[in-house]
């Protein structure tokens, strides 16, 4: 998993690139704490994802509420067929917007 975070005023966008799992979840945290995204809205580019899994859609929910807490949105955008499919079974297309 490669990720490439542009902050632009109080808009974050986070470019996804291959898979996010247990393991990728965890890196992409680091960065995303490192790239101090709190106050921000957040758009995750999935063009170049792969596959996620559980542990990448916890990662999802707790973005979505850091966004909440402060009054901002997470946004996905650019789903594969299997990203949404994921995100079908999981119930997230409803839970999460996609752009």
């Amino acid at each position: 998993m490669e990720a490439i975070i542009t902050r632009e005023d109080d808009r974050v966008t986070v470019h996804i690139m291959g898979r996010l799992d247990t393991v990728t979840s965890e890196e992409l945290k680091k960065q995303l704490a490192e790239a101090d995204i709190a106050g921000c809205d957040i758009l995750l580019d999935f063009a170049d994802m792969e596959y996620i899994s559980s542990a990448g859609l916890r990662l999802l929910v707790a973005l979505q509420k850091q966004a909440a807490s402060t009054g901002h949105k997470l946004a996905v955008t650019n789903l594969n067929r299997v990203v949404q499919e994921i995100f079908k079974v999981a119930g997230f297309s409803k839970a999460i917007h996609v752009i």
